[in-house]
């Protein structure tokens, strides 16, 4: 239990840094520090049973259908980073609270928790799904903690998060292509699985795949570009971020599979080389830079690309020596990062050529800052050197051929060169050589400068006491290679071996290029190259877009046929290729009996009339009047073969549909527009072709074979699973309820689309064209109507016509409801259903808005959305249910309240029916009364009757490019609405 107390403990920071922050501002990051020292201590026993040799193990079910379980596991690996994310976390919170000075500090410690939420769970997760959403998520905390940075941070976190998810994809497919092979998804189990030694091709893609996704993380070439362009960020996110958390989890992951993989030639040699050439590359470039930040960054992922090479050697001394590194570097880096700040924070600068020699003005920094470097650069007694001899040692036994250790290990030593002459720069260059005289700088305060130097002066005693690394790191390299005999033995003199007298030749290069940095330094400052890894991002990005920009100039178009031409055309061929097939299958047995009944035929008859008065048709009026004529043909049929349910779905779903588009054509032309001929004639054709393929397919199938096991399934173990007898209702919120929560999901999303959409577009009759727009023919104008003439009582009150309707709702909507009532309660056993029934309800909204004298809103204006978003989050409320008391989202769970069978399909079923209500509300209230006050109606009353606006059944022909809208002229009361028609 003490790994799942851990995470609790660091999500009682993610929860508690909001009001922290809110209470406390900056100095949040003390609390919060705290807290994380307190998880530290939580995770002690854990890592104590660890160092003891026993395993440390969680499991909770989290989808047991799937065999998904929220696994955790301690190993020597998960101890190492477990105690790197939240002892480096608390220190730089400690800093942070002295640091932060912009305002901003909800958000940062707030992603800031979460990272570290997401790390340690990332680490401890034994469960490839878990591993895979905990990486992700670092992705994504890494990506708002850039972006937080302001402007300058809004490129650099899309361009690092673009990177790092292209190695989540790759990651997803390593994990999924892994479940699917080992029949697991616990890490464990499928590290252990013998596929590793059966099948080399499988486990040569899954090793690329692996690689991939670890190389976006720790910054490896060619995707290292992301870490220096994330300087972006404050410099406590880069000291935690991008020293000791973030890029420590490509790291993290290597070593973790590195089991499956030590002996995989592409694994060792790819991580060899390139981890290498990242080294020596990165290093060049950090000796470029004039900016302390970036040339943090740069010896970043030259760090990270000496870990890499050590880890693809593959033996049991080389992930020893991997580890310490690891471990030495997360105490330097981030030290040094959090020094940049310090001197940021004093001179308001980490440009080295405009700062003075600061040794003199602040000399506690330039020895903790001389320290960091030292221990980077491998001298001794530090850590850092004791680290970078055993990497040296590691090298020797890179596999292959004898001269690939030593490529390898003289390799190290040139990188370990530009590693100490760029160390050299920063403390030359930002303490020594420095000639401002008119800057004057003071020492930081040592509530800044403490928690700064601490992890770099850590290193100076466990150097001298480095066999305490001996026990965790071993069971580390246990971890990653269960079969090595290997047990470390780390100390700081060695004797006179090759590595000692390698280090010392480093030194002493790296003085004589100390001793002539002046002139060295013209010749080292500048670009090799004349791009940027920004610079290839952004063209990159720029490519894609004018290629997406091509490839969806193919098929957008304004007009609907273009769209759907394609699809009619693949529908015909598979139908009519597929037919010979499906025969063959199911033969020629003879129909059903039920079928071909004469109903059927005066069904077809009606449908085809209904089907050529739509398409013939010239007025949209006349159209939708025959489209309503096949949709009622369509339900009788349903009713006739006895589904009541769906046929009054159908029925309803029918009549709002009608209703819809009546509202919409108050919008639109009386008329459709002329279309050409040529376009006629294929669009007609079109359709011919695939109606025959889909009646003859239909022809085919219906009623030739016997039900589908699936079917026969809902059938029989519906009732017994749900307790339920209605298997249409109980398939919708029961068997398929994930589902049917993606659909009302969906459905939340078009009630926002449309309000986002509608609720911007003006009407047109009270905001007309310009009158520059010499494109638009302005309207004849009309005889004025004075006031309490039979016209302006028309616009102005009630209409006669109105009044039936109005006496027909206040009968009719009390029955509405019961029946809406009544279907929603039955549905688990009889024809019925939240859906069903929400349309019932959806039809008196239909008919309070019909019977109103004028046009206005149904129910309060936010109405619909609070019913769309209370459905949506019922539905859910539901699932979580399941989830935390049987263990599934979304598992049923049911009972009995006085005699009556409740359960959670029925709260399902409740998030359903307010979701319908709320968007056909939202529909309503947009489309058919948009502009919604009496005072507006009564303004545009007065506007119609002074001839300001044309009324609506005066005759205007206003013309724009490709518009004809047209009226029809008349004495008599307007229909309601008063738009047009």
């Amino acid at each position: 239990m003490a790994l799942l107390w851990t995470l609790l403990v660091v999500a009682v920071a993610v929860a508690v840094a909001p009001a922290c922050t809110r209470y406390l501002g900056r100095d949040a990051g003390y609390p919060l520090g705290v807290i994380y020292l307190v998880a530290t201590a939580v995770f002690l026993p854990a890592a104590a049973a660890v160092l003891r040799g026993e395993p440390v193990t969680y499991s909770a079910a989290w989808v047991p259908d799937l065999g998904v379980n929220f696994a955790l596991q301690a190993d020597g690996i998960g101890v190492v980073f477990t105690m790197i994310a939240l002892v480096i976390g608390a220190v730089v919170f400690f800093y942070s609270a002295r640091y932060l000075h912009d305002g901003r500090h909800l958000s940062f410690y707030l992603v800031m928790a979460a990272f570290t939420l997401s790390m340690v769970g990332l680490v401890l997760a034994d469960d490839l799904i878990l591993l895979f959403m905990a990486w992700e998520l670092t992705s994504l905390a890494s990506f708002l903690l850039i972006a937080r940075s302001g402007y300058g941070g809004e490129l650099a976190s899309l361009r690092t998060m673009i990177i790092t998810f292209v190695g989540g994809l790759t990651m997803l497919a390593a994990a999924v292509a892994m479940i699917a092979r080992t029949g697991t998804t616990s890490v464990t189990e499928v590290l252990a699985h013998p596929v590793w030694d059966e099948d080399p091709t499988f486990t040569t893609v899954m090793a690329v795949l692996v690689l991939l996704a670890a190389f976006t993380k720790s910054a490896q070439f060619p995707f290292h570009v992301w870490l220096p362009d994330a300087m972006a960020a404050a410099t406590p996110v880069s000291a935690y971020l991008h020293a000791a958390a973030v890029v420590k989890a490509g790291i993290f992951l290597l070593m973790r599979f590195t089991p499956a993989f030590h002996e995989t030639p592409v694994w060792n040699y790819t991580l060899i080389f390139t981890g290498l050439f990242t080294c020596a590359m990165a290093g060049w470039f950090a000796l470029q830079k004039t900016d302390l930040k970036k040339l943090m960054a740069y010896s970043t992922v030259s760090q990270l690309g000496l870990i890499v090479a050590t880890i693809g050697v593959g033996t049991g001394y080389a992930l020893a020596a991997a580890t310490l590194h690891v471990i030495a570097h997360a105490l330097f880096k981030s030290g040094l990062f959090m020094m940049v700040g310090v001197i940021d924070h004093a001179a308001h600068t980490r440009d080295m050529r405009r700062l003075p020699a600061l040794r003199k003005q602040m000399p506690w920094s330039f020895a903790t800052v001389v320290i960091g470097c030292a221990s980077m650069a491998g001298i001794p007694p530090l850590l850092g050197f004791v680290s970078k001899e055993s990497v040296f040692t590691a090298m020797r036994e890179a596999p292959g051929p004898e001269w690939v250790g030593w490529v390898a290990l003289f390799g190290a030593v040139g990188a370990s060169v530009l590693t100490f002459s760029y160390c050299a720069k920063i403390v030359f260059g930002a303490f020594v050589d420095g000639d401002r005289d008119d800057l004057v700088v003071h020492e930081a305060q040592p509530s800044l400068l403490l928690p700064a130097a601490l992890p770099i002066l850590v290193g100076v005693p466990l150097a001298l006491v480095a066999g305490v690394f001996d026990n965790p790191v071993g069971y580390a390299v246990q971890a990653a290679l269960p079969d090595s005999d290997h047990e470390p033995h780390f100390v700081l003199w060695h004797g006179l071996v090759l590595e000692l007298w390698l280090s010392l030749a480093i030194i002493a290069i790296g003085v004589v290029l100390i001793m002539n940095r002046a002139r060295l330094r013209p010749w080292a400052e500048h670009d090799t190259l004349n791009v940027d890894g920004a610079w290839v991002m952004t063209r990159m990005v720029r490519a894609f877009s004018t290629l997406g920009r091509v490839l969806v100039r193919t098929v957008r178009a304004d007009h609907p046929t273009r769209h759907v031409a394609p699809q009619f055309v693949m529908l015909s061929l598979v139908a009519l290729a597929g037919l010979p097939a499906v025969m063959a299958t199911v033969g020629l047995a003879p129909l059903t009996p039920d079928l071909g009944r004469p109903i059927d035929l005066m069904m077809l008859v009606v449908i085809v009339g209904g089907v050529v008065g739509m398409v013939t048709a010239d007025s949209r009026l006349a159209a939708t009047v025959s489209l309503s004529a096949v949709g009622v043909a369509v339900t009788v049929q349903i009713f006739s073969l006895g589904a009541p349910d769906v046929g009054l779905t159908q029925l309803l779903v029918e009549a709002l549909t009608i209703l819809m588009i009546m509202l919409v054509l108050q919008k639109l032309p009386l008329r459709f527009g002329r279309a050409p001929r040529y376009g006629q004639s294929a669009a007609a054709g079109l359709a011919i072709v695939t109606g025959v393929a889909a009646g003859l397919l239909t022809w085919g199938l219906t009623g030739r074979r016997e039900r589908t096991p699936v079917a026969q399934y809902y059938l029989n173990e519906g009732p017994a699973e749900t307790g339920g007898d209605n298997i249409v209702n109980t398939i919708l919120v029961e068997f398929r309820a994930l589902d049917t929560l993606g659909e009302l999901a969906v459905l939340g999303m078009a009630g926002v689309a449309i309000i986002a959409v509608l609720s911007t577009i003006r009407d047109a009759d009270v905001d007309p064209p310009p009158e520059d727009d010499r494109s638009y023919v302005p309207a004849p104008e009309v005889p004025l109507r004075e006031p309490g003439s039979t016209a302006y009582r028309a616009i102005t009150e009630s209409w006669s016509n109105a009044v039936p309707l109005q006496l027909l709702v206040r009968t009719v909507t009390p029955l509405l409801a019961l029946i809406s009532a009544i279907l929603f309660l039955r549905g688990h056993n009889a024809p019925g259903g939240g859906f069903i029934a929400a349309l019932v309800g959806s039809a008196i909204v239909a008919l309070v808005y019909l019977s109103a004298a004028k046009d206005h809103a149904v129910g309060p204006p936010r109405l619909p959305v609070y019913l769309i978003a209370g459905g949506v989050l019922t539905a859910i409320g539901a699932g979580l249910y399941g989830l935390a008391f049987l263990g599934s989202f979304l598992e049923p769970q049911s009972g009995y309240i006085l005699g009556y069978g409740v359960g959670t399909a029925l709260i399902f079923d409740v998030g359903v029916y307010l979701a319908v209500l709320g968007l056909v509300i939202c529909a309503f209230n947009l489309l058919g009364a948009a502009q919604d006050s009496k005072e507006h109606t009564r303004e545009r009353a007065d506007q119609q009757v002074e001839g300001e606006l044309p009324g609506p059944m005066d005759t205007v022909r206003g013309e724009r490019p490709g518009r004809r809208t047209t009226f029809l002229a008349s004495d008599t009361p307007p229909l309601r609405g008063g738009g047009r028609r």
